[in-house]
């Protein structure tokens, strides 16, 4: 009987553990998943209830400022600088639109050493900081100490007003490898302004580091330390309407950089850089680094074109090519003027007219270009922008 009152004494102290237990793991389940969901309501963004991207960028709509986006994805409208600081292809952070993409910085995470430390509480200026106390905690007991200031933190200031903000105008990045290569020269250019007319060593190609000899043309100030681009012309480019001879594409051999001039005229130079064998007789003219970037800037008047030629004789062109246009500074043309492409308007037969009406139909725009460097009657210059393939003797027209 003793035996059997004891089993039943087991058996109820067993079952009760066994009851605590899963308890108690029901309890940690719970208080895990209101910390989790308590993180992730961190990311929600009241109202419309959009969650933080798994890529962590957020698409602008229309309505959206930094100073919202901040306050439902960050939790802090001031945390706006952080955002205009880390993306920093906004130059106004007044001016973002729909579909800019947004890259959000969640709160650093706290170092080792400041766990468990909390954050002080951010107070208006001027006003008392009194430290509370957890109602769990007991008061402790009062020491003559001297009172330590607390520091009131202070707000940052709000995102500055439009009017106080510059526009910046944009600049286009130029990224063509091809323009260190090629170009266009006009016929009065051909020639050049010197020629290679001999070598330190007896060689019949010429390459890089080689050590030449050059002559200029008379009246041509050159000193040591200047670099001249040898290169050649490889066919004549004609206007593709009045069929006029407008100059010559030039395919670049080297760069040369003159190392000294002897009291008898002699003129030394080094090969810097060579893209194909260089031969004497080769011609000379001024080193012009290739564009990187332009401001893009209005022009102060309309001016219309022909694209009359592509780098590297393209036959379509398309976004990001050099083309070249068949007026310059003669016509008003400047560094950064943005021209809009297009093709001429056409005229068809209204076939519901008895009167046998015709319809011009409205040009179609193919893109946009911006002017990279400009000559007397011709100019260079970047597609920024291509709807359709472009071709020689598309037109183009300075944007309004």
């Amino acid at each position: 009987m003793r035996a059997k009152l004891i089993l039943a004494v087991l058996a109820c102290l067993s079952f009760s553990l066994i009851y605590d237990n899963a308890l108690a793991e029901k309890r940690e389940k719970k208080a895990g998943e209101k910390e989790n969901a308590s993180q992730q309501e961190s990311w929600l963004r009241r109202g419309d209830v959009i969650r933080l991207p798994e890529d962590g960028e957020y698409a602008v709509k229309e309505g959206d400022t930094l100073w919202d986006i901040s306050n439902s994805f960050l939790k802090d409208p001031f945390r706006w600088q952080n955002l205009w600081e880390k993306n920093q292809y906004i130059i106004n952070p007044h001016l973002i639109y729909p579909g800019n993409k947004i890259r959000l910085f969640p709160h650093e995470p706290v170092e080792a050493g400041e766990k468990g430390k909390e954050a002080a509480p951010t107070v208006p200026e001027g006003l008392p900081v009194e430290k509370l106390q957890k109602p769990e905690e007991t008061a402790p007991v009062a020491t003559e100490q001297k009172p330590k200031e607390e520091a009131v933190e202070t707000l940052p200031p709000p995102p500055p007003s439009a009017e106080e903000i510059p526009v910046l105008p944009p600049v286009v990045k130029v990224v063509s490898s091809m323009m260190e290569r090629h170009g266009l020269i006009s016929a009065k250019e051909k020639e050049g302004i010197g020629v290679i007319i001999g070598a330190k060593e007896e060689k019949l190609l010429l390459s890089e580091n080689d050590i030449v000899f050059i002559a200029v043309a008379k009246g041509t100030e050159i000193k040591q330390g200047d670099r001249f681009t040898v290169f050649t012309t490889t066919g004549e480019i004609k206007h593709p309407v009045t069929e006029n001879p407008i100059g010559f594409m030039v395919d670049t051999l080297g760069i040369l950089l003159v190392t000294q001039i002897d009291k008898d005229g002699v003129i030394s130079a080094k090969i810097e850089k060579s893209y194909k064998e260089i031969l004497k007789g080769a011609k000379l003219k001024p080193y012009e680094p290739p564009v990187k970037e332009v401001i893009v800037k209005k022009a102060e008047k309309a001016i219309d074109g022909l694209i009359i030629a592509s780098l590297g004789g393209k036959v379509g062109m398309a976004e990001r090519d050099i083309v070249y246009l068949d007026n310059g500074k003669s016509s008003g043309l400047e560094v950064g003027n943005a021209m809009d492409i297009f093709r001429p308007t056409i005229t068809v037969d209204d076939p519901m007219s008895k009167e046998k009406k015709t319809i011009t139909l409205p040009n179609k725009e193919l893109g946009r270009l911006v002017v990279i460097a400009v000559e007397d009657d011709t100019a260079t210059a970047f597609i920024t922008n291509s709807r359709q393939v472009i071709y020689k003797g598309d037109r183009v027209r300075t944007a309004e």
